[in-house]
């Protein structure tokens, strides 16, 4: 991972600015995270939905546990953890070899209470902001590394936090709200365009300089195909006629796995829509509400996404195609920052692609594998990749704007349909 910040000098006046600029990221970022549970009680913060689920409690308490650990412990000599028991407790991905809680039982943790993380919070934020104070030279330039690692994390961990919130709700048959969403007058369904693309030599990953993760480096040229691609998702009417077409009956529509897993999971739309009185109604944040045919499908599955799209006659865009269009394209949108907290229908008249950026993550048919020549950043910051990883581009409603990169992956297993992932056609040209 890298930030553009670090192309300042160190002398007096740029080491002042950057840390002016690092004081403030932290402090919006970490009271961000606190604002998104003010809404909760402690019963809500407790709970989890599924064996990947995590309580609002744990994302709190994880995302404090990464600055504490990669930061505070490295670069203050002598500092003693506000627990040792939180490593073990709060540590995930990120304790190696080491005992740590299994996923599972995150939600079984009724201590330390919702009191002490934020004890806990407010300790780590006091310690990390004085260290940010203190550090100079090449000291403050690695404590930066890690700090802008921890805030791309929380911000991610954001996110999480909200959909693993929606999930633990739907669990509960009177369908509580997080908070009122407004909801947005329907518009008309507009009739998707395509919009064709004459291919060539193009350039993927982030450059250097620029504020990645370590998946997305390093820069290469790669060569695409003419193609064309959607110029705006797949709406919930275009997945209703799948749905209705009998999409979810005919196997000859999806990759034998998808099949297995649609048969074992009794798929038969997508996660969160609810028939009640001979229609379809939409779960959201906001509660339970009529399916708004214009508004980009959300929560499918890469097995569905696929399936969907082979039942249109179409398929999903690759990682190189689906950049090679978005670079063009304004990183803006429905994203967190407009608070909807849902997906919204696009215009109905358009000059180029729409929806890039926000309102549902697009799934593409690229694994999340390693770039050509890349080499893994230093500890903490070398990306994971996993071989049962497909990845998804864009950012959602859901998604902190800074992450609303074109350069950025979003990799998620097959079957996964907790996130808010959704889909944009792609063909050849």
């Amino acid at each position: 991972m890298d930030t553009s910040p670090l192309a300042l000098p160190l002398d007096p006046t740029g080491l002042r600015l950057r840390r002016d600029t690092l004081t403030a990221r932290i402090q919006r970022v970490r009271s961000q995270t606190g604002a998104l549970t003010t809404r909760l009680s402690p019963e809500d913060m407790q709970i989890a939905a599924g064996p990947d689920g995590s309580p609002a409690k744990w994302h709190l308490a994880h995302t404090t546990w990464v600055f504490e650990a990669l930061v505070a412990g490295r670069f203050l000599p002598g500092y003693r953890p506000f627990d040792p028991q939180f490593a073990m407790l709060f540590g995930g991905l990120f304790v190696e070899g080491g005992p740590v809680l299994a996923p599972d039982r995150r939600s079984l943790l009724s201590r330390p209470s919702v009191a002490e993380i934020m004890q806990y919070r407010d300790h780590v934020n006091a310690t990390i902001l004085r260290l940010v104070g203190q550090l100079s030279g090449e000291e403050f330039v690695a404590a930066e590394r890690l700090v802008c690692f921890g805030i791309e994390h929380e911000q991610r961990h954001q996110e999480w936090m909200l959909t693993d919130l929606k999930r633990a709700f739907w669990e509960n048959p009177t369908l509580p709200t997080y908070r009122t969403v407004v909801p947005r007058l329907a518009e008309p369904q507009a009739i998707t365009g395509w919009i064709a693309v004459d291919g060539g030599s193009t350039t993927l990953g982030a450059a250097d300089g620029d504020t990645c993760l370590d998946d997305e480096t390093p820069r290469h040229t790669v060569h695409v195909e003419p193609f064309r691609i959607a110029d705006r998702p797949v709406a919930c009417g275009d997945y209703l006629d799948f749905m209705e077409d009998g999409g979810y009956e005919d196997p000859r529509q999806w990759l034998s796995d998808g099949w297995q897993v649609r048969r074992a999971e009794g798929w038969r739309a997508p996660q969160y829509w609810l028939k009640r009185g001979g229609r379809w109604h939409v779960f959201t944040l906001g509660g339970l509400r009529a399916l708004d045919r214009a508004e980009p499908v959300c929560h499918v599955s890469w097995y569905e996404a696929d399936a969907f799209a082979r039942w249109s006659g179409a398929r999903l865009p690759g990682e190189a195609e689906w950049e090679m269009v978005a670079t063009r394209c304004q990183p803006v949108g429905n994203l967190r920052d407009g608070d909807a907290l849902h997906p919204r229908a696009g215009p109905a008249a358009i000059d180029g692609p729409c929806q890039m950026f926000g309102d549902v993550w697009e799934w593409t048919r690229s694994a999340h594998l390693p770039y050509p020549r890349h080499r893994p950043g230093p500890g903490p910051l070398a990306a994971r990749f996993m071989g049962n990883r497909m990845v998804a581009r864009g950012g959602s409603c859901l998604t902190a704007p800074e992450q609303a990169r074109a350069t950025s992956r979003l990799p998620l297993p097959p079957a996964t349909r907790w996130p808010m992932t959704g889909i944009r056609l792609a063909a050849d040209g």
